[in-house]
């Protein structure tokens, strides 16, 4: 099917071939325009030390979170999400009620009537 297309565009052309570039070195190829060797891989070195340095700094941030959260959780007696403190089994699914097997379901909401 795709040879079709090739033929019937290669007569509308008038069976003009399209001039074939000469093949690229692979090498050169990869690099960057204007780039050495020497060059590109400082460049990659450099990139790689950033990246390095990005993830220390989200671990880091990560960390500082989790040690927060912690802390509210001490201060305020929180349970963890999906869990329930004093209960043996783990949370049920999402979309059924109730946080475990030992757990009742959540009781509905009264809407305040201002009083």
């Amino acid at each position: 099917m795709a040879s079709f297309f090739t033929t019937a565009l290669k007569n509308l052309r008038g069976g003009e071939e399209e001039p074939q570039a000469p093949p690229k070195d692979t090498k050169a190829a990869t690099l960057p325009n204007g780039m050495s060797r020497e060059e590109f891989e400082e460049y990659q070195r450099q990139l790689l030390e950033e990246k390095i340095e990005r993830d220390k700094a989200f671990a880091h941030k990560k960390a500082e979170r989790a040690a927060v959260r912690m802390h509210l959780r001490d201060k305020y007696h929180l349970a963890q999400v999906g869990t329930h403190v004093g209960c043996p089994e783990p949370p049920t699914l999402p979309d059924s009620p109730g946080l475990g097997g030992c757990c009742p379901p959540p009781t509905a909401l009264v809407p305040w009537d201002g009083r």
